[in-house]
């Protein structure tokens, strides 16, 4: 889940990797990514996410998932950041999953984050 917290739009956009199958992403994919637009002042649009059933993330997961993702780009008003690496997107996936049973993935986006 891809959470926007700040005072601007966020645009999430993953560039999916074709050499990699994953049906998930695959039937939510436009040509080769996946856009999220997060629009700041409506709470129906301030939230973007991929579903991938009940469950828990784990460590091999997150590997898994890294690996059918070529890069993460998550831009507001004034910065884009690019996680180009496996690693990258790996280390942004694996610090954003919480919880003790059930753990979830949130990537919650504010200000603070582009710093």
């Amino acid at each position: 889940m891809f959470t926007n917290k700040g005072k601007s739009n966020v645009k999430v956009k993953l560039i999916i990797n074709p050499k990699v199958k994953n049906d998930k992403l695959d039937e939510m994919k436009k040509g080769d990514s996946i856009v999220f637009n997060l629009i700041h002042h409506n709470p129906e649009e301030r939230v973007g996410h991929i579903y991938f059933g009940r469950g828990k993330w784990n460590d091999e997961n997150i590997r898994e998932i890294s690996k059918s993702i070529r890069s993460i780009e998550i831009e507001n008003d004034n910065y884009k950041i690019i996680y180009k690496s496996q690693s990258a997107i790996n280390h942004l996936l694996k610090e954003n999953y919480k919880g003790i049973i059930m753990k979830s993935l949130n990537i919650k986006i504010d200000d603070d984050f582009f710093k």
